[in-house]
């Protein structure tokens, strides 16, 4: 073989190593991609996971929010006295209409619909009912169309949120126990109902 020869196969052999090396380098990076894919699915996931479970933590702190108000005057003679076997009315929350329960405290207040702006910056939200003057910052009794700041944690991003008064209604108002219809934990002290939101059972 002369040396031509030899160097036109070597520089073929070269060649072809180059291209080999070529396919394997862009299947290795095809990988990496794919796995890198694949990461950000599990990131995603995750992320909608946290996502997930930041409402449930929200939904949650509005449960955990069972303390009863000091500074309201206890109503002497409600249609439902504390410890009433009833049935809810209203839906203010998921499993909330039809639930079984019971009176759990009743106070001689006006009970207030508010529309808010969550402290998060979240969506407005509009006719929240209720709250009475022990939930405003200033504590006072207020009128329809009056601005109040909210000093109440009833439900997440709800304390420090500047509101407006949308409706206002007599007492009294009722804190109940109730079983959720969908299963859920029983929720103690929810605040608040009024008397034409619950029944006797």
């Amino acid at each position: 073989m002369n040396k031509k020869a030899v160097v036109l196969i070597s520089a073929i052999v070269v060649i072809v190593a180059g291209v080999a090396a070529g396919f394997a380098i862009a299947g290795h990076n095809g990988k990496s991609k794919d796995d890198h894919s694949m990461k950000n699915m599990s990131m995603s996931s995750s992320s909608s996971m946290a996502m997930s479970s930041s409402s449930s933590m929200d939904m949650s702190s509005m449960k955990m929010d069972e303390s009863l108000p000091t500074n309201l005057k206890t109503a002497e003679n409600p249609k439902y006295p504390v410890g009433s076997a009833i049935t809810l009315e209203a839906d203010h929350m998921t499993g909330m209409k039809g639930a079984e329960g019971s009176v759990a405290a009743v106070y001689d207040t006006k009970l207030y619909e508010v529309t808010y702006q969550p402290t998060n910056g979240g969506k407005k939200v509009t006719g929240h009912k209720w709250l009475t003057k022990d939930d405003f910052e200033d504590m006072k009794d207020h009128k329809k169309g009056d601005a109040v700041t909210i000093a109440s944690a009833h439900m997440a991003n709800m304390k420090g949120a500047k509101a407006t008064i949308t409706k206002v209604v007599d007492g009294p108002a009722y804190a109940v126990n109730y079983q959720p219809t969908n299963g859920g934990s029983m929720v103690m002290n929810h605040k608040y109902l009024v008397e034409s939101e619950i029944k006797a059972r």
